[in-house]
């Protein structure tokens, strides 16, 4: 017979988170996109469009909460024997390769360009490129070229990784779904009082990209969505035409209340601002997360169609990816064919996301699925331990 145990160690897929990431990918990709100048045909219209855009209205906060949840589901029942040598390998092999590709990427097209213009300082950007491919650059991004802009999130996630045991250890040992929430509630806390320091400050704009991207400060988000896993855990979702209802409800304000923040990201109150980008929208992302995870609803259920999960599946590499490659393309097309309008238009970027997210998706199906996944010790134990049971 099968083991009682047996449905608590194999995690749950989750058809519509995937979808929730694919959404917040290409925002934080087009947001990028735009800031290069791109989309300049619209004007800026659709207002709403580039509001949502230039926001954005999903960023990196949303991809550590998604990371602190995912994994709490797939170890919480492993946390007692859960080895993080393992994972840090499977981690560090599936994604330092194409963060080294793109730095030393992004290192090649600033020294052409740099030295086209008769700007380069070669110190600086050795330097830089031996920050980022250290992961410590969200730790210290001071003195430094930027290179590929999304690779700081890299250097935040792997201090999250590092982190991850004892905080596994932590969270699962934990059976209350009311103290999960007022931790919750509390891990919020440090990313206002960085913001409030900020502030007390004076918002200086030189030192915006390192509260922005601060290690330290990012692990509390990771940790939030470890504690909504496990208060996940712990509640029964009952299904039925009202709670699909209520899932939808809850999903539409949450969106609503994402949407309206984007409101106070403005330049006359800049700590209102990094409030509201850091710190006022974690709520309602905490909420979306919990209500897309139960998969309820037609909201969840659009993001859960296969199309759509299957190409979120793919989105980190759009996101590492997107930065080089345009910085690439629009080189070509400005140097050799005179053409510098690529950015510009709006069928070329359309284009240009299309072919990026489809081929991602294609490697990650036909490709990446063919290699041989790295087991992990303590989950091979468990299932033999099942199997010997059984």
């Amino acid at each position: 017979m099968i083991a009682k145990n047996s449905i608590k160690t194999t995690p749950k897929y989750f058809r519509s988170i995937d979808g929730l990431r694919l959404l917040a990918s290409i925002n934080i990709v087009l947001l990028h996109l735009e800031v290069m100048g791109g989309l300049n045909d619209l004007h800026g219209s659709p207002a709403w469009l580039f509001r949502l855009i230039k926001g954005p209205a999903f960023h990196a906060s949303i991809f550590f909460l998604l990371g602190g949840f995912i994994f709490t589901i797939k170890f919480a029942s492993h946390s007692q024997n859960f080895k993080p040598l393992p994972f840090l390998r499977k981690r560090f092999s599936e994604l330092f390769p194409l963060h080294a590709i793109t730095t030393l990427m992004m290192v090649i097209i600033f020294a052409i360009r740099s030295s086209a213009n008769g700007n380069l300082d070669p110190i600086k950007l050795i330097y830089s490129a031996l920050l980022h491919l250290s992961l410590l650059y969200s730790f210290f991004p001071f003195f430094s070229y930027t290179l590929n802009t999304p690779s700081w999130a890299l250097s935040a996630f792997f201090l999250c990784y590092l982190l991850f045991t004892p905080a596994l250890k932590f969270v699962a040992s934990i059976k209350s779904k009311r103290l999960l929430l007022l931790l919750s509630f509390l891990s919020f806390l440090p990313s206002l009082l960085w913001g409030l320091f900020y502030g007390a400050l004076g918002t200086p704009k030189e030192l915006y990209h390192f509260f922005h991207i601060f290690a330290p400060i990012r692990f509390f988000e990771f940790l939030t969505g470890m504690l909504l896993a496990r208060f996940y855990q712990l509640s029964e979702r009952p299904r039925s035409i009202y709670t699909a209802l209520f899932s939808d409800l809850l999903s539409i304000i949450s969106l609503g209340a994402i949407y309206l923040l984007l409101s106070l990201h403005n330049a006359s109150s800049p700590l209102n601002s990094f409030l509201a980008y850091h710190v006022y929208v974690l709520p309602f992302y905490f909420i979306l997360l919990y209500v897309v995870a139960n998969e309820q609803g037609l909201i969840s259920a659009i993001l859960g169609l296969s199309f759509i999960r299957n190409i979120g599946k793919s989105s980190f590499y759009p996101y590492l990816l997107h930065i080089p490659l345009i910085s690439l393309i629009t080189y070509f097309c400005e140097t050799f064919l005179g053409y510098k309008r690529f950015l510009h238009s709006p069928l070329n970027i359309t284009l240009f996301m299309l072919l990026l997210y489809v081929s991602s998706a294609v490697y990650v199906s036909k490709f990446r699925k063919k290699r041989k996944p790295l087991a992990l010790p303590q989950l091979q134990e468990t299932k033999e331990k099942e199997l010997v049971s059984s």
